[in-house]
């Protein structure tokens, strides 16, 4: 069956420190994030459009947000108070999962993708 992917490409400056680290907690240091967040639709409406992105860019931009100009260990309660590692693989993961939560129907999640650095990703999807 077919689908439609919608793709948003957004970034974020942020401070982390990896938890565990070959054995310690790494320096904190910074990064400027890339972020493509991938939505997916079996269908488009009369338009043609699987979803608008007038309606996708302000869920990932209020996302995204909460994780500009901070610190990721301090500041986003997913990698404090869980004392979960901020690698770009975990936040990946964060914005995927709440992303899930608010997204409109008929659309769903089909991928986050963060660049650390200029190639270097990783990606979370869900099968």
């Amino acid at each position: 069956m077919p689908y439609y992917d919608v793709t948003i490409e957004t970034h974020f400056c942020a401070a982390h420190a990896l938890r565990d680290y070959k054995g310690a907690t790494e320096p904190v240091h910074g990064h400027n994030f890339k972020v493509f967040v991938t939505v997916t639709g079996r269908t488009v409406d009369k338009a043609g459009m699987a979803i608008d992105f007038l309606d996708l860019k302000p869920l990932i931009d209020e996302e995204v947000g909460r994780l500009h100009y901070g610190n990721l260990n301090t500041d986003v309660p997913e990698f404090g108070a869980r004392k979960l590692s901020p690698s770009a693989e975990n936040i990946a993961r964060v914005l995927f999962t709440r992303l899930k939560k608010r997204l409109p129907k008929p659309v769903r999640m089909g991928s986050v993708q963060v660049y650390e650095s200029p190639g270097c990703s990783a990606t979370y999807r869900e099968r």
